[in-house]
């Protein structure tokens, strides 16, 4: 199976979704389920373009030895993680199916790769080193007959949490310094420029995702900046800030994503996920950022908002 990579990927997906850097994955698959494979033809990446939540999202997911795992980082929590990882696998199971030629309508029952999803936390919560999210928790009523659940583990990856597993995979260990450096960097400096420039730069000092690092150094830094500033936005939106008090900078950086964002084609309800927020908080704006099209002046925007 091939998919192409369109989207803009964060520096997670990058480390480990990118078929040149294929062994941090068989690495983390391996540190995750105390496996020994070494060779990289065993393992197929399967990451999908444009699937569902998938914008600047951090998935990668993968197909060896009858097994599919998804893998997600995350810096914000979010409890919808099983419906996510549900909905993700469905598109990923279809794929599968459509190009094995494989008839679900037939009398023959389907064989399935088994399903493995992990989401590794690195936000600003005290989490445990493991906990177990389920779909039935969502659920309104609880079923009256039968068996539906799909899961999601949730490891903590910060300083201190997981060390067998940050032990055996030397590159998701790094990658929790990488980011932990950027944080503790982010109160040294004013410009969150700085704080990311200097905190590669320590750890290409430190053999810190070195060979990446120096290979990739201004894509990845173009990326992290992308990546903080959508956090930004999306802390923005969760506490209201543009109904009270929000600045005509941060304003302005909130309208331009979602005006970006639009010039894709996405629509409100597709933004609001992106962003993992409500749609009535992303509406205002893209109601009245779709009559700029295609031009999306963000100027001009900002000025019929009031």
């Amino acid at each position: 199976m091939k998919y192409n990579r369109n989207h803009k990927d964060r520096v997670f997906c990058m480390v480990f979704g990118y078929e040149k850097y294929k062994g941090n994955l068989l690495s983390l698959y391996n540190a995750l389920n105390d496996t020994c494979y070494t060779n990289l033809d065993d393992l197929e990446i399967t990451t999908m373009d444009n699937a569902l939540y998938m914008s600047m999202k951090n998935d990668v997911s993968c197909i060896i030895s009858n097994n599919l795992a998804l893998f997600e980082q995350q810096s914000t929590w979010n409890p919808n993680m099983p419906l996510r990882g549900f909905m993700y696998f469905a598109d990923l199971y279809n794929k599968y199916i459509s190009t094995g030629s494989l008839g679900i309508y037939r009398d023959k029952l389907v064989k399935l790769p088994t399903p493995q999803y992990y989401v590794f936390y690195n936000g600003d919560r005290d989490m445990p080193d493991k906990q177990l999210l389920k779909l039935s928790d969502a659920f309104i009523e609880p079923p009256r007959e039968g068996c539906f659940e799909w899961t999601a583990t949730i490891l903590n990856i910060n300083y201190g949490h997981n060390k067998k597993l940050l032990s055996n995979c030397k590159t998701l260990s790094d990658y929790g310094i990488l980011i932990k450096t950027i944080n503790d960097y982010k109160q040294k400096y004013n410009e969150i420029n700085a704080a990311i420039e200097n905190a590669i730069d320590y750890c290409i000092e430190h053999d810190v995702l070195k060979d990446f690092l120096l290979e990739r150094k201004t894509e990845a830094m173009h990326t992290l900046l992308t990546e903080y500033d959508e956090k930004k936005t999306m802390e923005y939106l969760r506490q209201d800030a543009y109904d009270d008090g929000v600045t005509e900078g941060e304003m302005k950086l909130m309208v331009s994503l979602i005006c970006k964002k639009l010039s894709k084609g996405k629509s409100v309800n597709q933004i609001a996920d992106d962003l993992e927020e409500d749609v009535s908080k992303i509406k205002e704006i893209y109601d009245v950022a779709k009559d700029f099209a295609p031009e999306y002046d963000v100027k001009k925007i900002l000025e019929k908002l009031g």
